[in-house]
């Protein structure tokens, strides 16, 4: 199993959480239906997270499907600029799609704010105000 298999794996929810909550009794049924509830809601809250996709490598060679499948994931400008992408089951198939050209971590919680950050240098200096009226 390769590691974006892996990273992509642990970021499912378990469907055997809520098939162990029911049970074949009628009176234990409707406890199992609320245990099953909350399980759904707390894999449905535990999957509120990102892959973090960075492109390693170039695309010079590639197939054009393949090229589609980066731009749609929004990568395929530069390299090493990292780019979010919700747990969902799109994601990780264009992700498995291209694996052998990006970089994938798991990361929980809200987008940190190196995701957002200026990819251009500082130009080195400052307008202060126009020379001519």
């Amino acid at each position: 199993m390769s590691s974006v298999s892996r990273i992509l794996a642990t970021a499912r929810p378990t469907l055997f959480s809520s098939v162990r909550a029911y049970s074949t009794s009628s009176a234990a049924s409707e406890a199992s239906t609320a245990a099953a509830s909350s399980a759904t809601e707390a894999a449905a809250s535990s999957a509120t997270g990102y892959y973090k996709v960075t492109q390693t490598r170039s695309l010079i060679g590639v197939p054009k499907s393949t090229i589609k499948v980066l731009k749609s994931l929004g990568l395929g400008r530069r390299i090493g600029r990292p780019v979010f992408q919700p747990h969902a089951p799109t994601a990780a198939g264009k992700i498995l799609k291209v694996k052998e050209l990006v970089k994938v971590e798991n990361m929980s919680g809200t987008i940190p704010a190196e995701g957002y950050q200026r990819t251009r240098a500082t130009k080195g200096y400052k307008v202060v105000g126009k020379m001519l009226p």
